[in-house]
């Protein structure tokens, strides 16, 4: 533990973010479920068909998916130990970093609850108690979007848009990492916010949601270079 610094342990984390979402989605996609959280109405109800023939791969998927995002939190929080030179107002970046990434794993939990209970109850269901299990799973997909969106918000519209400054700023690492993070902020945080009101919207946001993943290896791998890097030379020895 005393070998390892924040910065390092961050780093090593973004990486693994990227690549527990990536076995996650293709977990689940390989099972036949497209996306964790069910829109609603027939939406939902497709969801629940898919989930139900999928079964152990959409599991699998969906806890990668979990894991990442403990791995993304830890990553922004030693983001900061890096970055933190821009200034003492990116102390809120891993304050709110906590709190957005907190309401996206909640996000993703109430599928997966659902997909346990609800799914295999609506399957056994026949007349009225299958309306009623589908009305119930509305309201849980509802309430998943409703608190994914706001944790979206938190993370790609204000979190990712402080470190791409305080990157471009400090120089700690490329320049493109910091642009990077501000194509994020637009396409994923900014527009994001507005996807609600447009399914165009809501369809460009992918760009965003991509660009984050690339953005936090690129981010870890930059890092871990650069720790790399210090400690060859700290551990130089010195001539007489």
């Amino acid at each position: 533990m005393r070998k390892i610094n924040l910065t390092s342990a961050g780093a090593l984390c973004a990486v693994l973010t990227t690549l527990a979402f990536i076995i996650g989605v293709a977990f689940s996609a390989g099972g036949g479920v497209q996306t964790i959280i069910p829109e609603t109405g027939k939406g939902a109800i497709d969801w629940i068909n898919d989930v139900d023939d999928a079964g152990g791969p959409f599991f699998v998927g969906a806890w990668f998916v979990i894991l990442g995002g403990f791995f993304g939190l830890l990553a922004l929080i030693g983001f900061w130990d890096a970055l933190r030179g821009a200034g003492q107002l990116l102390i809120l970046a891993p304050i709110l970093a906590v709190v957005g990434f907190t309401l996206v794993q909640i996000s993703h939990l109430i599928p997966i609850a659902m997909a346990y209970e609800l799914v295999p109850d609506y399957v056994a269901a026949t007349g009225s108690t299958k309306a009623s299990i589908a009305s119930t799973a509305d309201m849980f997909a509802v309430l998943a979007l409703v608190i994914n969106y706001a944790g979206d918000v938190v993370l790609w519209g204000v979190v990712v848009p402080m470190y791409a400054y305080a990157a471009l700023k400090t120089r700690v690492v490329g320049r493109w990492i910091g642009w990077l993070g501000f194509v994020v902020a637009f396409f994923a945080g900014w527009l994001g916010a507005l996807a609600p009101a447009s399914d165009v919207i809501e369809g460009i946001t992918f760009i965003g949601f991509v660009a984050f993943f690339v953005w936090m290896a690129a981010m870890g791998v930059s890092l871990l270079r650069r720790e790399r890097g210090a400690g060859s030379k700290t551990s130089l020895p010195v001539s007489a």
